[in-house]
């Protein structure tokens, strides 16, 4: 087998005061990211639920005329593309608007604007409004392609809700193309690199095979779009989805956007039932077709932890660069699946 899931085991031994002082041993599980080698640390789960929280109160302080993206001010408030790049200055498919971000992450930058409503619940998002965003997305992306060879490393990312980083309640994208890859871009492409030259294979479609058979942390398949449990998660939940047909951006259809997005609804109806309201994804897109990379997507949902409304990162995330996981990706994958089976 050419995917490695490798796991180390440690134990705590204590006297549980919970368990009447028993001594007790405690696993930590460390699993290491089958490409990359990056550890995640699996820890003990206390069972207490996930308490999705509510922006009403927030969403009423912060719209309308308050924010920048409500219908009333998103063509007045936000900034214009070049004419040469987009005439007009913006990118509209349905009620989704691209424009650039006044405070840009890279050389290309924009922001994609959902929707005119202001506060979106899970339960609301739509295929079409998610889609329509998504191709927006992808209209900026070739335009900027056509203008700028030097533009070589692509995303699509969203922040949903304030513990995920949205500094804005209004749902919306950002879409990078940078002449710099993030860290996360340069480790998986090199080590998807080093895969095929070592095996002759794309590490991304092998993994796709192994997991369709273990079925462990397999969790389902729209269009050509599969996801899967991450084996190593980067945060307490961590879903893969890879297009096994797109190795780039020029492969890149409706059908495949309209894939992340009915996807997207899936993970919703998911989030909702297991108390999860926000989340980061990144959609990694690679600008070259090579056999040994493929188009991907990470879903990581956020949440605060007790009654302080504790981040879910600490310590290990920043400064050791190590994920924490409570929740073990082989019980958490078949919950999700159920979301993704036909009707």
């Amino acid at each position: 087998m050419s995917v490695q899931f490798r796991a180390e085991k440690e134990y705590l031994t204590f006297h549980d005061p919970t368990q009447g002082g028993a001594l007790t041993d405690r696993l930590t599980e460390v699993r290491f990211d089958p490409l990359t080698g990056e550890t995640s640390r699996i820890i003990y789960d206390s069972g207490a639920p996930f308490s999705p929280p509510d922006y009403s109160e927030a969403a009423q302080l912060t719209g309308g005329s308050k924010c920048p993206f409500c219908p009333e001010n998103v063509l007045a408030s936000t900034p214009a593309f070049p004419e040469s790049l987009v005439p007009g200055g913006r990118i509209t498919k349905g009620e989704a608007v691209a424009f650039p971000n006044l405070f840009p992450y890279a050389k290309h930058n924009a922001v994609v604007r959902m929707c005119d409503q202001h506060y979106v619940r899970l339960e609301q998002f739509t295929v079409r409004t998610v889609a329509d965003s998504l191709l927006a997305a992808s209209d900026y992306i070739a335009r900027v392609l056509k203008t700028d060879s030097r533009a070589a490393h692509l995303s699509v990312n969203w922040n949903y809700l304030p513990p995920s980083g949205g500094s804005i309640l209004h749902p919306h994208l950002h879409v990078l193309a940078s002449e710099q890859q993030t860290r996360y871009g340069r480790l998986t492409a090199e080590a998807a690199q080093r895969f095929y030259s070592q095996h002759g294979k794309s590490y991304y479609l092998e993994l796709l095979a192994e997991e369709r058979k273990r079925g462990e942390r397999w969790v389902g398949q729209k269009e050509s779009l599969a996801w899967v449990h991450a084996y190593a998660p980067k945060g307490h939940l961590d879903f893969v989805g890879i297009f096994e047909d797109a190795r780039s951006f020029g492969e890149l259809g409706d059908r495949h956007w309209f894939a992340l997005a009915e996807s997207m609804i899936r993970f919703f109806a998911y989030f909702r039932q297991a108390g999860l309201a926000s989340f980061n994804m990144a959609m990694q897109i690679p600008v070259e077709a090579e056999e040994a990379g493929r188009v991907h997507v990470r879903l990581v949902p956020r949440m605060t932890i007790g009654l302080l409304g504790t981040s879910d990162m600490n310590v290990f995330n920043y400064l050791h660069s190590e994920y924490l996981c409570l929740k073990v990706p082989e019980k958490i994958a078949p919950a999700a699946a159920e979301f993704f089976k036909e009707n």
